[in-house]
């Protein structure tokens, strides 16, 4: 099968523990790119914490894309905005009722990378990571401090594994008939628009680059990364991917920190 278009998560996936790109896989994504090849990355992180990965890969211009925010953006290189689905306000305003209620910790994002939060007398870490990571600042802000038509991409609750364990089932009763629900890496709990997730943006790129879904290579390792895995015509898992993410594939590759991204490209694309 002839690859045309390659989509990538980023953390625990492309990157290693370390958060860099091994010189394999830079080059492996590099030769695809020459070959003519759609490398996409395709991150629940904002835009800003994308770019500079995308400029070491030499992934540039308007007929290059990344997926952002889980699903929640589909933009170019050029930083055109081709494809974005939102949460309301009202949304916003009953998700921040939530964790107060719960005594819960979280932040939110919006359409332009901006990270959210509540007065709290301790900011997690969690949190400031997410902030860092955004490079768009962290806003301390009430629900009633913002616009009324303040609307945001994802809402992220954050705390250590053991406790999203014990309050997931909790968050998943409360917010899954409306909304998707999803463990997105160690620290994050992430909800967005029942609509908006990874498979599905890929979906729509591929739609409007008319590449067929069996042109596809898709590589993850966590559960938010299934539905991607399940519309690609070729899936491929980390070995340090979740049981839920090798299930759904067709391949598993060595873990992210021993080059399995690009052991797949060679192997499958180039």
């Amino acid at each position: 099968m002839s690859y045309k278009l390659i989509a990538l998560d980023m953390d625990d996936t492309l990157l290693t523990t370390e958060k860099t790109i091994s010189a394999k896989n830079q080059a492996a994504i590099k030769q695809a790119l020459k070959q003519g090849i759609k490398v996409v990355l395709c991150s629940g992180r904002t835009h800003n914490a994308i770019t500079g990965y995308a400029k070491t890969l030499g992934i540039s211009g308007e007929n290059q894309y990344m997926i952002t925010n889980g699903g929640g953006m589909i933009e170019n290189m050029a930083g055109k905005i081709i494809f974005s689905k939102t949460m309301s306000n009202q949304f916003y305003r009953e998700f921040v009722d939530f964790i107060k209620k719960n005594q819960l910790h979280y932040n939110v994002v919006d359409d332009k990378g901006n990270t959210y939060t509540s007065h709290v007398e301790k900011i997690d870490k969690y949190t400031i990571t997410q902030a860092f990571e955004n490079d768009n600042g962290l806003y301390i802000r009430e629900p009633e401090e913002l616009p009324a038509d303040f609307e945001i991409v994802k809402a992220i609750i954050n705390g250590p594994e053991q406790q999203l364990d014990e309050i997931s089932e909790m968050v998943h009763q409360r917010f899954d008939q409306d909304y998707f629900v999803v463990r997105t890496g160690v620290g994050f709990l992430e909800i967005f628009r029942q609509d908006v997730n990874k498979g599905e943006a890929v979906k729509q790129l591929a739609t409007q680059l008319k590449i067929d879904l069996s042109q596809v290579m898709a590589m993850g390792d966590r559960d938010n990364d299934i539905s991607m895995l399940k519309v690609a015509g070729k899936g491929v898992a980390m070995e340090n991917a979740t049981s839920g993410a090798k299930a759904v594939s067709d391949y598993v590759t060595a873990d992210n920190n021993h080059d399995g991204v690009g052991l797949a490209i060679e192997k499958f694309a180039l």
